[in-house]
């Protein structure tokens, strides 16, 4: 009897660990952290002049540079296509937007 009553109380306890488990770890895109409380991230993606020159191909009054992950946009533009050029820059990712752009 003792014996049956220690089997079962050894199953109850182990019942929920692997839910335990499962809920000590959490996950990101960029960051996972585990129950010891350490983090690893992932280093951020940085701008291209390739992608830069992507973006900004229908705007041809707008030049466009990158430094460290910084964009800055000059030429001119005008204020119905500025919203286009702006999501499409932002969709980079980039660290900073330096927008010296002129409206016209």
């Amino acid at each position: 009897m003792l014996l049956i009553f220690s089997a079962g109380l050894l199953v109850l306890s182990c019942k929920g660990k692997e839910k335990e488990k499962d809920l000590n770890t959490t996950t990101n895109a960029d960051t996972m952290t585990t129950a010891d409380t350490s983090v690893i991230t992932t280093a951020p993606e940085t701008v291209t002049e390739a992608q830069l020159r992507d973006a900004t191909k229908d705007f041809p009054g707008v030049q466009a540079t990158v430094n460290n992950g910084e964009v800055t946009l000059t030429g001119t533009i005008s204020r119905e296509n500025l919203p286009r050029l702006m999501q499409s820059v932002q969709a980079l990712n980039p660290t900073k937007v330096n927008n010296n752009l002129t409206i016209k």
